[in-house]
C-alpha cells in the first residue's frame, strides 16, 4: 500500500504490523522447506498459481518408423587444439551460414570457456574459434553447456551455465546473451535465474514466447544427496526479460536431467527427452500440449500418460538429444556402453541413434555412428543437426585413451 498525506489510526498501524509479521513468518517457512536436509524430500517448489491447465492426454500414434540411417565411416574434427572440447551444438543462422558452439579448457579446467565457430558454406569449412565466454571472472569458476538458439525475429540467443564461485545457490546461475547481428557480436549477459543449475535448452512457441528449460538442484542445495529436476522459464520479448521458473519434470531419486525440448509438428504438443541417472533405463520423454506448456497441477508420469520410456530396447540412454524430420519422424541420440565392457569413466560410452514416430514414441532401428570403439575410448554429449531433408549431422564429443576430448561431426544418410 502507498499513502500520501493521510493520517493513519493506531489500530490500523497495529494491524499492518501484524500483517507484515505474518508474511515474514510465512516466507521463512517456505525458505526452510526449500533448504530441508533432514533426509526427507520436499519435492520441487513452484511459484503459486491458480491457472493450472486441465490435465489431458497426448495424441495417439501407434506407428513405428521404418527408416534406416547409414553413417559414413569418416568423421571431421570441428574443435580447435585444446586438451578438452565438449558439448558441441550446430544451428543454422540463415541459408548456408551455420554457428557451432562448445565449451573447452585445459586439463583440470575443461568446463571453463565457450567457443563459437562460423561456417558460410553449410558446414564444409569453419572459421577459427572466437572465445565468447572466457574464464577470467573471479566470481565464476567458468562457463559451460552452451546452447545456440535462433529466434524467429532473427536474434541469436546463446544460453549457458555460469559456474559460480563459490558454487552455491547465490552465485551459480543460467545466463543468456543476445546477438542482433546473426551471431557476430553478443550483448551483455542476462542472468535468468540463480541457483545450482546446468544444461539450458530453448524452443519458441507458436505464440512467439521462448521457453528455456534447465536442470536444477537448487531446491535441495546444500545437501549430501541433492535431488534434481527440470525447470522452465519463459520470455515474451525474445529473451530480454524472463519470468519466474517452475518445475516441469521431477522424479524423486532419479535426478532427471539434460532436457532437450521440441515443438512437434501438426500441433501434437511439446516433448523433451531426459536422462534419469539413478534409473536403469532412459531416456524418458515428457509431453505437454502447446496450450498448457507444461503448466499442469502435477508433473508428467507414466500413470497420467504424459511421461514414457522412449524405447523398449535394453539401453541406458544418457545425454539425449531430439529433432524432427520434415516427414514427421523423430530422431533421438543418446549415449550408452553399447554392449562393451568399459570402465567407470562415463566418457567411455558410445553413441546410439534411434528413429521414433511423430509424437516421440516407439523409438527403434538403433544405429551406431561410432562402431567398434575400443573400451578405452568413447563418444558422448552428442547433438543432432539436420543438414537437409535426408542428411543428419551428429556432433559428438570423442574421448581418447589419454583422457583428452575433441568434437567431431559424423554424417548420416536417411534411407527409406
Amino acid at each position: 500500500m502507498h499513502f500520501t498525506n493521510t493520517k493513519i489510526s493506531k489500530p490500523f498501524k497495529r494491524r499492518l504490523i501484524r500483517h507484515k509479521a505474518l508474511l515474514y513468518i510465512l516466507s521463512l517457512l517456505v525458505f526452510t522447506q526449500c533448504k530441508d536436509d533432514s533426509g526427507k524430500d520436499p519435492g520441487p517448489v513452484n511459484p503459486p498459481t491458480n491457472t493450472f491447465h486441465p490435465d489431458e492426454q497426448p495424441p495417439v500414434d501407434n506407428t513405428r518408423p521404418t527408416l534406416i540411417i547409414q553413417w559414413e565411416t569418416t568423421a571431421t574434427k570441428l574443435s580447435h587444439e585444446v586438451y578438452s572440447a565438449e558439448y558441441g551444438r550446430i544451428r543454422r543462422i540463415k541459408g548456408d551460414t551455420l554457428l557451432l558452439t562448445y565449451h573447452f579448457g585445459p586439463q583440470g579446467d575443461e568446463w571453463d570457456n565457450i567457443a563459437l565457430k562460423r561456417s558460410i558454406d553449410g558446414g564444409l569449412t569453419w572459421s577459427e574459434p572466437e572465445v565468447v565466454m572466457t574464464d577470467n571472472d573471479p566470481n565464476y569458476y567458468g562457463f559451460s553447456n552452451p546452447e545456440i538458439f535462433v529466434a524467429r525475429n532473427g536474434d541469436v540467443l546463446l544460453a549457458y551455465t555460469g559456474r559460480g564461485r563459490p558454487d552455491d545457490n547465490a552465485h551459480a546461475n543460467i545466463q543468456v546473451r543476445i546477438s542482433k547481428d546473426r551471431g557476430w557480436t553478443f550483448g551483455t549477459p542476462v542472468i535468468i535465474n540463480t541457483g545450482r543449475a546446468w544444461e539450458p535448452a530453448l524452443i519458441q512457441l507458436p505464440s512467439g514466447e521462448i521457453d528455456l528449460l534447465y536442470s536444477s538442484e537448487a531446491n535441495w542445495w546444500p545437501s549430501s544427496n541433492p535431488q534434481q529436476e527440470i525447470r522452465l522459464v519463459t520470455s515474451s520479448d525474445n529473451g530480454l526479460t524472463w519470468g519466474a521458473s517452475r518445475s516441469v519434470a521431477y522424479t524423486s531419486g532419479a535426478r532427471d536431467g539434460m532436457a532437450v525440448p521440441l515443438v512437434l509438428k501438426d500441433n501434437k504438443g511439446i516433448v523433451f527427452p531426459i536422462e534419469s541417472v539413478n534409473n536403469s533405463k532412459s531416456p524418458w520423454v515428457v509431453w505437454s500440449s502447446v496450450e498448457a506448456n507444461f503448466n499442469y497441477a502435477s508433473a508428467g508420469t507414466t500413470q497420467n500418460n504424459r511421461r514414457w520410456l522412449a524405447t523398449t530396447e535394453n539401453i541406458w540412454g544418457g545425454a539425449p538429444f531430439i529433432i524432427q524430420l520434415p516427414t514427421g519422424e523423430t530422431i533421438l541420440s543418446c549415449q550408452d556402453a553399447g554392449g562393451r565392457s568399459i570402465s567407470s569413466d562415463w566418457k567411455k560410452n558410445t553413441m546410439l541413434v534411434l528413429a521414433g514416430n511423430s509424437i516421440a514414441q516407439n523409438f527403434t532401428n538403433i544405429t551406431y555412428p561410432w562402431p567398434n570403439l575400443p573400451p578405452n575410448e568413447g563418444a558422448y554429449y552428442s547433438s543432432l543437426f539436420l543438414r537437409d531433408d535426408s542428411t543428419l549431422v551428429l556432433v559428438t564429443t570423442r574421448n581418447f585413451a589419454n583422457g583428452h576430448s575433441e568434437i567431431y561431426q559424423k554424417i548420416g544418410h536417411i534411407q527409406r
